[in-house]
Parts: structure tokens; sequence; C-alpha cells
């Protein structure tokens, strides 16, 4: 099994095509309740409070789903979070129909999404080490995160083209369909026997993987880059495209959609190309080159024209995908297995936590008068100066494989 390429391995295809169901379920999901908010409830303002009903839950929950994804079969913690998906996009469908879908209620549903994310990521990042040969694990995780971004392309294509021919009941309910089948697909995963830890209380066991990142140099080092890398680099690159759209010649929502696709689609073509070439040698030194040439990218971001801005947004996308994936893969190669679920966790807590953050001193400093030049220029060159020492004088970096 190990010498099969990965398109023959059926634990990989079956996590694969449930990966695509949900993320292209959601999505048009995701758009559909956007639209509907705006279109039928003629909601603007308010929909800052549903991407923060989303949000928080998630956030506040993720460290839980890790303990779990350690503790319970992850085929079946997937499963349960898609069918319960289902059932939410369900009740939605229905209160369309009854016309009964206020902003309370998707308000509700919102954190119910939030919250069942918060068990799936973990456990299906957990899984994958336990599915894919080692030496396949970076090309796998490069395929994961190419169909995350073909999912984010296509899904507000596909939402788009549904909702002009069809209501928002159908909609949701053809969506929780796809939920049905992601579900599906996950208990065709076969896993390996874990050891039984169910008697650990959850506090303790969150605690061993703490330990575990503080103990292992290429752990903490990766958290450490990560968690200042969101800190430094998600607000001023949230802020740009609008802002710019919204400043330079030309301004206008296409040039908005221009930006942000652009970005998207250098996402798409890193995960592609990391899945075709996977990376060897030094990959944590690779990485910090990497996040070091994205600071320099974002410092130079609103110096430029629409072209110029479009191809920078495009090498931005480009280079966080070349640096997520050798960062998932050595995240799990150096996770213990029975304690990987917590460090993933630990991992997505470390760029969702502080990614509100961001935005809110972002927001602030702006809102005092700070350019967006001056804002991207100062944490861009300061997140390319750390990362520049880190890879020259950090003897894990230089010496990690």
């Amino acid at each position: 099994m190990a010498d099969l390429p990965l398109y023959r391995h059926p634990p990989f295809l079956l996590l694969w095509l449930a990966s695509v169901a949900s993320g292209l379920g959601l999505a048009v999901a995701m758009l559909a309740e956007t639209w509907y908010a705006v279109q039928v409830l003629q909601l603007k303002a308010e929909l800052g409070y549903l991407m923060l009903a989303g949000s928080l839950p998630r956030i506040a929950l993720m460290a839980l789903g890790g303990v779990l994804a350690d503790r319970w079969p992850r085929a079946r913690i997937m499963a349960s979070s898609f069918a319960l998906r289902a059932l939410l996009l369900g009740l939605m469908a229905w209160a369309a129909a009854q016309q009964q879908l206020d902003l309370s209620l998707l308000i509700v549903l919102a954190a119910g999404f939030g919250m069942l994310d918060a068990l799936f990521w973990p456990a299906r990042d957990a899984m994958l080490p336990a599915i894919v040969p080692a030496a396949q694990l970076g090309q796998a995780n490069a395929w994961m995160l190419a169909t995350n971004q073909l999912g984010m392309l296509l899904g507000p294509v596909v939402g788009g083209l549904l909702l002009a021919g069809l209501s928002f009941t159908w909609v949701f309910g053809l969506t929780a369909l796809a939920m049905l089948l992601g579900a599906a697909l996950a208990l065709g995963i076969r896993e390996q026997a874990r050891r039984d830890n169910t008697r650990q209380a959850i506090w303790p066991a969150l605690q061993e993987g703490l330990a575990c990142v503080r103990d292992t140099p290429v752990l903490r080092l990766l958290l450490l880059i990560y968690a200042l890398a969101n800190l430094l680099f998600m607000g001023p690159l949230g802020f740009a495209p609008p802002l710019l759209a919204a400043s330079l010649p030309g301004a206008s929502a296409s040039l908005l959609a221009q930006l942000q696709s652009a970005f998207a689609a250098g996402m798409l073509a890193g995960g592609v190309l990391l899945a075709l070439c996977p990376p060897t040698g030094r990959r944590l030194q690779w990485i910090c080159w990497l996040i070091a040439l994205e600071g320099l990218l974002l410092a130079a971001l609103p110096q430029l024209n629409a072209g110029g801005a479009t191809l920078v947004q495009f090498a931005l996308g480009f280079c966080i995908a070349c640096n997520n994936v050798p960062m998932l893969s050595l995240l799990q190669q150096y996770s213990p297995p029975e304690r990987i679920g917590r460090v993933m966790s630990l991992n997505s807590m470390a760029s969702l936590g502080l990614t509100p953050l961001a935005y809110a001193l972002s927001s602030l400093l702006l809102g005092a008068g700070a350019s967006l030049g001056l804002l991207a220029a100062v944490c861009g060159l300061l997140l390319s100066l750390f990362c520049v020492l880190v890879a020259l004088l950090s003897p894990t970096a230089r010496h990690t494989r």
C-alpha cells in the first residue's frame, strides 16, 4: 500500500472526496446564507454578527476538538460533524420555506457551524498521517490544500448559479445532501486502532498537548513563527484588497474581486505545484525564507497600481501555499501519534485565535490615522526581519528536514 500513488490509495481518496464535499458544500451554503441576509432580510451592518457567531465558537472549542481527535475514532468525528451540519442546513431550508429564517436563527446556526468546524478540522488533519505513508505526506497535504482553495474558487460560482435558478430552500437542501455524502465517505475510512485514553480528563489531556509543543523544538518554533506571522500579516493583508479596490484608479467591486481571485488562484497554483513536486531538504528554513518574502511583498502591496497589486496578491497566495504545506507536514511528522490531534488544534488556535486580534489592531491603527502603506510596511518588514534571523541563527531551523 505504501508504494501506491495517492489516487490509488482508498483511505486518502475517501478523505479527499469528503473534503471536497465539505469545502464546496459549505462555500455554497455560506454564500447563500450571506445573500439571504442581504437580499431577503435587508441586513448589511449585521453581517458582522454572523461572522462573529461562526468564528468565536470555532476558536473557543478548537482545543477540545484536538483532545477528542486523540481520544475517539476520527472518521466517526468527521462523519458526525457532517451529519450535524446536514441537520443544520436542513433546518435552514425548512425555516426559509416557512419564512421563519430571521437574524437570530441565522446567528444560532452560524454558531453551530463554528462548533462543528472545531471538531472536524483537528480530526481531519490528525487523520492524514495515520492513513498516508510518511513519504507521501507532503504530497497529500498539498492536494488537500489545493482542494480547499478549489472549493473557495468554485463555491461562489456554483452558489451563484444555483441561486440564480433555485430558491433558498432548494440551495440549503442540496448543500445538506452534500454534507450527508461527506458523512458516508468519512464512515468508509478505515483507521488503525489506537491506545485507549478515554478515561483521561480533558484538562490534563490538553496539558499533555501543550507540554508536547513546549518540549519539542520543531513544534515550538513552528507555532511561534505561525503565531507571529498571523498577528503581523493577516490584519494588513485582510484590509489591503478592499482599501486598494476603493482607492486605486478604476475603483470598483470588480477590482476587489480581481484582487481576491488572484490571491485564491495563487494558493491553488502553489498547492498543485507542491502536490506534483513535494519540497525536500531543510523545510523549516524554507518556511522562514518564504514568510520573509511574504513580508516584503506585503510591504510593497499598497504602493502598486491595480496590475501590480494583482500580481503581488497572486504571489502572496502562492507563497502562503508553499509554506503551509511543509509546515503541516512537519507538524504531523514531529507530533507523537497519540497527541497529534491536540498539536494540530493548537496550531489552528495560533492562527484562528490571533487573526481576529490582528484585524482589531489593524482597524485601531487605521482609525487612528495610520495609512495602509505605513501599516503594511511596518508589519511586513518586522515579519521579514524576524524570519530572516530565525533562518540564519536558529539551529532548529537550519537542521530540520
